[in-house]
């Protein structure tokens, strides 16, 4: 029996890992969700291979105590994908949430049991922390988003310019 709330969200850390990546792809529509959580092939799962294995790795990051910003790059990929799947910005970062709710739910009654309350609240510290970080990941990523089709469209204009010999190199350039 422990009295360390890093302990005990060890010794369970299979349950809420696997809990905290199914609803995490139960924000999907149904059918992806299925798919997500069904096929374990990364190559022909990406998005739910990226899932559970980022957040097993953001978990594991958080119980160790990682500073937020080493953090970072466990993040990138989930928040990447989510970035451009048309999720709005609070959907889209909600999931890291999930994990205090989970963490409640399974094993409030034994936290509050052994007074481990202030001990949650520092491990909930660590999970808004995360969220902070994948809020700077999540707004790079559409910044980069906006900038690809901004070149686009500048370049589409460009060459249908070219083609209606409205521009050319030299004025281009200048």
């Amino acid at each position: 029996m422990t009295n360390d709330i890093f302990e005990l969200l060890k010794e369970n850390r299979g349950m809420l890992v696997d809990r905290w990546t199914t609803l995490t792809l139960q924000t999907y529509p149904t059918e992806s969700a299925k798919f997500y959580s069904k096929e374990k092939n990364q190559f022909h799962n990406p998005v739910g291979h990226a899932m559970s294995k980022g957040l097993a790795e953001i978990f594991e990051a958080m119980l160790v105590g990682m500073d937020v910003q080493q953090i970072r790059p466990m993040l990138d990929s989930m928040v990447r994908i989510r970035a451009v799947q048309g999720f709005a910005p609070s959907n889209s970062l909600a999931f890291l949430l999930f994990i205090k709710k989970i963490i409640r739910d399974e094993l409030g009654a034994e936290i509050q049991a052994k007074g481990l309350e202030q001990q949650l609240a520092a491990f909930e510290e660590r999970v808004d922390g995360t969220l902070l970080v994948a809020f700077d990941v999540y707004a790079q990523c559409r910044q980069t988003l906006s900038d690809i089709k901004n070149s686009e469209f500048i370049n589409r204009h460009v060459q249908l310019l070219k083609r209606a010999n409205m521009v050319s190199e030299e004025t281009r350039l200048s």
